[in-house]
């Protein structure tokens, strides 16, 4: 389905040698352009959000510009079930796992089905592993939201069973990830990277020294930092609600 963002920009007076915002930044995600859009600045006519691009007023005079919205628009609104990993973790795992179009991919934890979704669009395809029968559920109404056609989405406990697939990359989301390792080391392909999302850093712990009583290589350990900045006129400060830790990110590696 075709989905756009309208946007305004933040409108400025010169006040005391001072920007001062008078209007704020808006932004709305349009989901359905075959209906008309309603919201607080007024209504948007369908015939107006069928635009590619270009400008657009409301019915109170409210002028927005109009672009396509693209994947990541559409995926900070995904629907959730469950607390989805950060796109800032979900971009050093892409970059640290040499994901490409001939990988196939391991994601065990489904929950809202947003990694396995995000994997799918880097993977040639992703088997997404979950105890939870409405996770499952919920997962498989995301993927045909955003049209990804790549995932398969089965129930299993990887405590006791292990996938009959060979995997290239292994992302593991559970409460105890280090019960999982050997289920998983059987269908991981030899130089192979599982990556463990860990929120407590004492869980963390116990997974790298139960990683290494299994002859894992222990590639790295990090947490990924965002600070937001405000920076308006003369105002340059870090934002007071960043999101600055969100879990800590294991590497590790098969060989």
């Amino acid at each position: 389905m075709i989905k756009r963002l309208l946007i305004r920009k933040a409108k400025k007076v010169f006040v005391e040698e001072k920007d001062r915002i008078v209007s704020p930044e808006k932004i709305y995600f349009v989901e359905d352009i075959t209906k008309d859009y309603h919201c607080s600045d007024g209504l948007f006519k369908r015939q107006d959000l069928k635009k590619k691009i270009g400008t657009i007023k409301s019915n109170t005079g409210k002028e927005f510009r109009i672009v396509e919205a693209s994947f990541i628009d559409s995926f900070k609104g995904i629907r959730k079930l469950a607390q989805t990993i950060p796109l800032k973790d979900m971009g050093f795992l892409i970059a640290e796992s040499c994901i490409d179009k001939k990988s196939i991919v391991l994601d065990v934890g489904t929950g809202s089905g947003a990694s396995a979704i995000f994997l799918a669009r880097y993977a040639k395809k992703v088997y997404s592993y979950d105890i939870n029968k409405d996770n499952l559920e919920h997962a498989i109404k995301n993927a045909i939201y955003f049209g990804a056609e790549n995932i398969v989405f089965e129930e299993l406990d990887i405590y006791e069973k292990s996938p009959n697939n060979e995997f290239d990359f292994a992302l593991i989301d559970l409460t105890e990830p280090w019960r999982a390792l050997p289920n998983i080391l059987r269908c991981m392909k030899l130089g192979s990277i599982i990556a463990v999302y860990c929120p407590q850093i004492t869980q963390t712990q116990r997974l790298v020294n139960e990683a290494s009583g299994l002859g894992l290589l222990h590639m790295k350990t990090v947490e990924i930092i965002e600070r937001d900045w405000k920076v308006e006129g003369l105002i340059v400060r870090p934002k007071s609600l960043s999101n600055i830790h969100s879990a800590f990110l294991t590497l590790l590696r098969i060989f």
